[in-house]
Formats: structure tokens, C-alpha cells, sequence
């Protein structure tokens, strides 16, 4: 829906700080689950202020073979 209402205007994301934690590391079946926190600050309009974000990002991974991290899912943190 946020595609057709830009209407083919371009979207540009400025990451002006960035840091990661790692919160959570679980095997499960045959893959790992592995939940990352994403905060900082960004800006998503030119010469807008940096607005923080808090996010927890989901991936996974095959436990063999040579698959690489997908991601499962994005929250947004509290």
C-alpha cells in the first residue's frame, strides 16, 4: 500500500546511529532463531530531524548446510 500511495516518488532512509544487541539465540527444530535490537536515529525526509526507532528483528537460519539469516519478522519495541 506505502508503494501505490508514493506513486513512484523515491523513498530515502538516512541512518544517522545505529546500534544492535543481540536479546535472544534459540534452537528450534532444525533452525536458529535469533532476535535482534535495532535502535538509533533516522531520517526519513530531507532536512527532517532524526527521529529514534526501536526495533527487535526476527531471523532465522538452517541449523546445516549453507543457507544464510532470513529475516522471520520486525516489532516494533516498547
Amino acid at each position: 500500500m506505502q508503494l501505490n500511495e508514493r506513486r513512484g516518488a523515491e523513498q530515502r532512509t538516512d541512518v544517522v546511529e545505529l546500534n544492535a544487541d543481540v536479546t535472544d539465540v534459540v534452537e528450534e527444530d532444525n533452525r536458529y532463531v535469533v532476535s535482534v535490537r535495532f535502535t538509533g536515529m533516522l531520517r526519513e525526509e530531507a532536512g527532517a530531524a532524526p527521529a529514534p526507532f526501536d526495533e527487535i528483528w526476527h531471523l532465522t537460519k538452517p541449523r546445516s548446510g549453507s543457507g544464510g539469516w532470513l529475516i522471520a519478522g520486525i516489532q516494533q519495541a516498547q
